[in-house]
């Protein structure tokens, strides 16, 4: 009866030890999954500042949302079909070595070299259909993560609005969202995720007739 009861003691910790992990787990990759959202409105919001920056100096909206999409490159996701690209495994490097890299005051990666090349030719390809061939991730054109804005110009006034839906890639994502989301492919093809819409909105004053003749 000792041996049973014994047995029975330890099954019953087991199973408490169990639980206790799950409920850990839940709260650490909540806190990793809530702090990626945060970084993620960060990131939009400055996108909507840059982008509204761009036009309230007389930019068309073609180059604004060029604008957009490189200040948003933090939540791009990896770079795909551009000759910069071709050895950005071995540029972006370890993880110990990453994230060693993100620490630094200076960067120094090899991603980080390479975007610097691309992002000029990017920002100033004259045609459009180009622009990837210079610079282009994962998230620009996968439509469950594309990032989009749209600008609106008035005699006085300029407002830009950013959004894009963010992976919820973490372990248990639904567990902590319930919201209005749909699902989208991992880069990797191999299943689905949920996504959590982001937006931005920013209006400014329209400086463009400063920097811009009556003839443009």
């Amino acid at each position: 009866m000792k041996a049973v009861a014994k047995n029975l003691r330890a099954g019953a910790a087991l199973i408490e030890s169990c639980l206790a992990i799950i409920m850990l787990c839940l709260i650490l990759f909540g806190i990793l999954q809530v702090s990626y959202l945060v970084a993620a409105k960060d990131v939009i919001s400055f996108s909507a500042f840059a982008g509204c920056r761009a036009a309230t100096v007389g930019m068309k909206e073609e180059f604004v949302n060029r604008v957009v999409r490189v200040t948003s490159i933090p939540m791009a996701g990896p770079m795909v079909n551009s000759p910069f690209a071709i050895d950005a495994p071995k540029a972006i490097g370890e993880g110990g070595s990453s994230w060693d890299s993100a620490l630094r005051a200076t960067p120094s990666s090899g991603q980080y070299w390479m975007e610097q090349s691309a992002i000029p030719y990017y920002l100033g390809s004259v045609n459009g259909s180009d622009q990837v061939v210079f610079l282009n991730y994962y998230n620009w054109e996968n439509m469950g993560t594309l990032i989009t804005s749209s600008a609106r110009f008035t005699q006085d006034s300029v407002e830009v609005a950013v959004s894009q839906n963010v992976p919820l890639s973490f372990p248990f994502a639904r567990a902590f969202y319930r919201g209005n989301m749909g699902t989208m492919t991992r880069q990797d093809g191999t299943h689905t995720v949920p996504r959590s819409p982001i937006t931005a909105q920013l209006t400014v004053e329209n400086h463009s007739a400063l920097y811009l003749s009556n003839e443009q």
